[in-house]
């Protein structure tokens, strides 16, 4: 007789899985790890999910970046218009707050997936923004700079992320990382201009 597969522990399997994924990244992850913070057998994972690798795809989508970076830009645009809050940044944030660990996942432990290119992708978004809001090419030197600043802003965002308690203290961490980060970013363009 054939086994029924149960919702509640796919689900169980599912969020134990994005919580390895993001704290250990796809390599450091078991599907033994899996398994024990879902409170079942490793055999049972493979009952659900064929591999580790269909399980990651399962609550990493595929579409997950182009999503991500469909509201990143619309929020850099209008911050680049002088809008630092309102609906681009709340539909970010959103997303972020409903995705908390598989943007997480996304940001900074895709190393060995196919998304591992991501990290770097994000930064150089971020950059290429950032230099066009200077109105010239940014010198080599200024580049570097904002490669620094944005990829610690990518690593920060993705440890909010992933420590974030539930959706509000993830809102609340979110909020007094914008109102460092946002003056900071003002402040560095202001410099670079010069």
């Amino acid at each position: 007789m054939a086994q029924v597969l149960k919702p509640e522990v796919r689900a169980r399997i599912e969020a134990a899985a994005l919580r390895c994924f993001a704290d250990q990244g796809y390599p450091g992850t078991s599907v033994a790890a899996i398994a024990g913070l879902a409170s079942t057998a490793p055999g049972n994972v493979y009952r659900y999910f064929g591999s580790k690798e269909l399980l990651f795809d399962a609550v990493v989508p595929a579409d997950l970046p182009a999503r991500h970076d469909r509201l990143l830009d619309t929020r850099v645009t209008a911050l680049a218009g002088g809008s630092r809050h309102g609906e681009p940044a709340e539909e970010l944030l959103g997303f972020w707050l409903d995705h908390r660990l598989a943007v997480a996942v996304l940001l900074d432990r895709a190393e060995g997936t196919r998304f591992a290119g991501y990290p770097a992708a994000f930064v150089g978004r971020l950059v290429d923004a950032a230099e066009r809001s200077l109105d010239r090419p940014a010198t080599p030197e200024q580049r570097d700079v904002l490669d620094l600043v944005f990829d610690n802003t990518r690593r920060a965002l993705a440890r909010i992320l992933r420590t974030a308690r539930d959706r509000e203290h993830g809102r609340a961490l979110v909020a007094g990382f914008w109102s460092y980060q946002l003056p900071g970013l003002d402040g560095l363009v202001a410099h670079l201009r010069r």
